[in-house]
């Protein structure tokens, strides 16, 4: 856990045990919230998908203040969506350059100027930062179709 993960907030703290939330490889937390029970057969996938998944499954994704995941892809489509808590640096780029670069940066968040949902495409290298605000963090939900495998998943060196 990073050091600005050691220091959460009354606030997150609370968050993370009422949404029984554990540490994400990439930083902050999550809890798989539903993974749907249709299966998509591997021969009925794109290439590139080494067996069967979930038609879709769904998480809830909390960033304390001041904590950015680590740079990664997902080999599936995901939809981000903020839902509550300060706004969201969101990266996205098909580029591991390109998802860091400023052009590529998306605002999720509640306020006129952001935006509530975002589509990160498949095998884009993504990031995201919650960002200062009165909330101390933003919490997310992201859904994956074909659903979320650990094998699809990659972390940028």
């Amino acid at each position: 856990m990073s050091g600005a993960q050691k220091e959460l907030s009354p606030v997150v703290a609370e968050l993370i045990e009422r949404l029984r939330l554990e540490p994400h490889p990439e930083g902050g937390f999550y809890r798989e919230t539903w993974r749907s029970p249709v299966t998509l057969e591997a021969s009925s996938l794109p290439a590139g998908y080494s067996a069967a998944r979930s038609a879709v499954t769904s998480i809830y994704f909390l960033l304390p203040t001041g904590v950015c995941s680590a740079l990664h892809r997902v080999r599936s489509e995901e939809l981000w969506m903020h839902h509550q808590g300060d706004d969201v640096l969101l990266g996205i780029g098909p580029t591991e350059t390109e998802a860091e670069a400023k052009s590529g940066e998306t605002i999720l968040g509640q306020g006129l100027s952001a935006q509530l949902q975002a589509v990160v495409p498949a095998m884009d290298w993504q990031r995201a930062e919650a960002l200062p605000g009165p909330s101390g963090y933003a919490l997310v939900g992201c859904v994956v179709a074909p659903g979320f495998d650990f094998a699809d998943f990659e972390m940028a060196d």
